[in-house]
């Protein structure tokens, strides 16, 4: 599929660098400032102002970039809906998800669509459910692995349980046995910003506990890593836990408590045909189709 001016640009709105775009499209800065500048005389607008930190949208370009990331989408779905005729022999997916299953769950569903249709690439971006959702409704990526979202707007299939741990520096008192979350209410709790937030919260609820030191951080690493050093406890899930650098102690929470996990995109849009086929691959590969 020929590269479109539109996708270029949509990729310059990304990086916010006009060198990088060029790198990515295996091109020369000047034929991307070219390129912007064709697309600018042909709207009649100023789509995009330099900064010293590279490039930024114009109110104008800021108006226009929904209508262009529809182009590239209808654009790409022409392409993709031929593919179907050529046995899916190229394509691009790109999917939002959590850190801890890009890391621990995804790559071996991964190699295994790739050893079957081996032109398919994919790009990730890895964010927290806030993220993926937005992401979703701007049309950065097709599809997002993700806990169920609460809006209707998107579809959502389940793929796997996650269950909750507590988790507890290995030097602490309540460290080799069972932990209840009640001992821990005196307890400072080192917690996800985002993510976790709604299970997390229905612990805590049926525990009879509220918190009453926290921290709250944006990534779950540091989480790991602030209760490693023994900054407090918290509450992750065991996906989170799996090959993990950090010494730490963490037990199941009882009762049983899990995230639920799986993949979701817009219920308005319709999938490329390389998504489609990922997303029934999974499906199948895990005995839910």
């Amino acid at each position: 599929m020929k590269t479109s001016r539109y996708e270029v640009f949509l990729k310059i709105v990304e990086t916010k660098s006009l060198t990088r775009t060029a790198a990515f499209f295996g091109c020369t800065q000047s034929a991307v400032s070219q390129l912007v500048r064709a697309l600018e005389s042909d709207l009649g607008v100023t789509l995009l102002a330099r900064n010293k930190n590279g490039v930024r949208l114009t109110a104008e370009g800021e108006y226009l970039l929904p209508s262009m990331r529809q182009i590239v989408g209808g654009e790409r779905s022409v392409f993709e809906k031929s593919l179907e005729l050529q046995n899916l022999n190229t394509g691009l997916i790109r999917m939002g998800i959590f850190t801890s299953m890009s890391c621990q769950w995804l790559p071996p569903y991964l190699k295994k669509f790739r050893e079957r249709y081996p032109n398919i690439n994919f790009e990730l971006l890895q964010g927290d459910m806030l993220q993926i959702c937005d992401w979703l409704r701007n049309g950065l990526v097709d599809i997002g692995f993700m806990t169920r979202p609460d809006s209707d707007e998107f579809a959502f299939r389940e793929l796997l349980e996650d269950r909750m741990h507590i988790v507890l520096p290995p030097e602490h008192p309540l460290a080799g046995g069972e932990v209840r979350l009640a001992d821990l209410a005196e307890e400072t709790f080192v917690l996800m910003e985002s993510g976790y937030s709604q299970i997390v919260e229905k612990i805590f609820r049926d525990a009879a506990i509220r918190p009453k030191r926290q921290y709250t951080v944006k990534d779950d690493y540091t989480v790991m890593s602030m209760v490693e050093s023994g900054l407090g406890v918290s509450v992750l899930p065991e996906l989170l836990l799996q090959r993990t650098p950090y010494r730490l102690y963490a037990c199941p929470a009882t009762p049983a408590y899990f995230r639920r996990l799986g993949v979701s995109w817009l219920r308005k849009d319709e999938n490329s045909v390389a998504v489609h086929k990922f997303v029934q691959y999974l499906l199948k590969d895990m005995g839910l189709e």
